[in-house]
């Protein structure tokens, strides 16, 4: 053992070396699998790095890849793992010459799949430590039968050992670095959604201003008139047919327009028959004066996936709906329009597509009609995308998606009820 000993030291050395300079822990891994290599031959390296609870474990590996690799951005139960015996500190290492038939790496909903598939049958699994308990497990492996003896094992507990802080260090730097991540995306749509439902609420009562304008302008004028026509019936104590014709058709033209107004209120049409039918309404009420013509289209293949959604989230999809339609119709010279309903068992998802002018750049804290759209997802959990419609840049496809489960509607708390209702 004395003759190699520094010949071990020296590979040690360029272990460490290896190590240096990385912050990633699978690229670390993988600049010393080299180095590692020179000391215990194999055809393929793997690294399994438990969770800091202990109860799920990631993988990253060196030689070539297998499936295990989607561990690192999916961590599986420790249970599941074919080594789980080293993880869990059950044994001080594994050593197979044959570990395809090798029973302590198969069991039930093991994920020894890769083993059989990369032909995995010389291995050597050892625990790597740090801060004193282990934090996961060096995997060496060849495709020969009966390469390693228990001087590779001894041999493979010495490189564990010299990593393993270092690998320890880089993921609690990862972790310390994605929760910092976490809780900068929350504070930002915590601000998101406090500026847009501020921007939203003025936007309401510019709506309200509006809707007193119509009624006083359009509506109140009307029946003014109409009373100061009964006013002259009476008065002359006979009317005419044609004049009681006219004065039908100003009371049934004041009905239409009260009735638009209570519509852009509380769409009574989305209440009765559900979210298809009232986008449908408001698609061919939207386009029935446009000059030049725009033809209208929709399809629904949802089977009635929106009317599983609570009242507050299909008044809120309807909105979104509603604008992207209104924006199409006034801004984007569009010749069509098409929207399509469709689901899957999880996701109900809304597009709206016309072929009109494009709409850009989509800031989603702008002021107006397109910030309201994305303070309305994000009040209800939706994601909302704008999108080209055409190859040279022309139309707009906007995609909104909702999640069907009965879960999302928490996020919603009640004093933005009103908000997303009341539009």
């Amino acid at each position: 053992m004395s003759e190699v000993s520094p010949v071990l030291i020296d590979r040690l050395l360029a272990i460490s070396r290896a190590l240096a300079g990385h912050i990633d822990p699978g690229t670390a891994f993988r600049a010393t699998a080299i180095e590692i290599g020179t000391l215990i031959p194999h055809d393929h390296m793997d690294l399994a790095v438990l969770s800091q609870d202990g109860h799920k474990h990631a993988c990253y590996e060196a030689g070539f890849y297998t499936s295990w690799s989607e561990l690192a951005q999916h961590p599986l139960p420790t249970e599941v793992s074919p080594i789980r015996s080293v993880l869990w500190g059950e044994v001080p290492y594994l050593l197979s010459d044959d570990a395809l038939c090798d029973q302590r790496f198969h069991f039930a909903k093991a994920i020894d799949g890769p083993i059989f598939a990369a032909k995995l049958r010389s291995r050597i699994v050892v625990p790597l430590r740090a801060r004193g308990g282990i934090i996961g497990a060096l995997n060496i492996s060849r495709h020969n039968l009966g390469c390693y003896t228990l001087s590779d094992v001894a041999v493979a507990q010495q490189c564990a050992d010299l990593i393993a802080p270092y690998i320890f260090a880089l993921i609690q730097t990862e972790e310390a670095r994605r929760a910092m991540l976490a809780e900068s995306e929350a504070h930002n749509r915590v601000e998101l959604l406090r500026v847009g439902a501020s921007q939203l609420t003025e936007g309401m009562e510019r709506e309200r201003r509006r809707m007193a304008m119509d009624l006083h302008d359009q509506t109140l004028a009307d029946l003014a008139r109409i009373s100061r026509q009964v006013s002259a019936f009476r008065s002359q104590g006979v009317a005419r047919a044609a004049q009681l014709a006219d004065l039908e058709q100003e009371v049934v033209g004041c009905l239409t327009e009260l009735r638009h107004i209570v519509d852009d209120m509380r769409p009574s049409v989305l209440e009765l028959f559900g979210l298809r039918d009232a986008v449908e309404a408001h698609l061919n009420r939207s386009v029935a004066r446009a000059k030049p013509p725009i033809a209208v289209r929709i399809a629904d293949t949802s089977d009635g996936g929106a009317d599983s959604l609570s009242e507050t989230m299909r008044t809120t999809l309807y909105r979104i709906v509603q604008e992207a339609i209104n924006n199409a119709v006034r801004h984007a010279a569009a010749r069509r329009i098409d929207v399509l309903l469709a689901s899957t068992e999880h996701v109900l998802r809304v597009v709206v597509t016309d072929d009109g002018q494009g709409c850009g750049t989509v800031d989603p804290a702008a002021p107006g009609g397109i910030g309201h759209m994305h303070t309305r997802a994000a009040l209800i959990g939706a994601r909302l995308h704008f999108e080209r419609a055409g190859r040279k840049g022309g139309g707009t496809r906007v995609v909104i998606e909702v999640d069907r489960e009965p879960a999302m509607t928490a996020a919603v708390v009640p004093e933005h009820r009103a908000v997303s209702e009341a539009m």
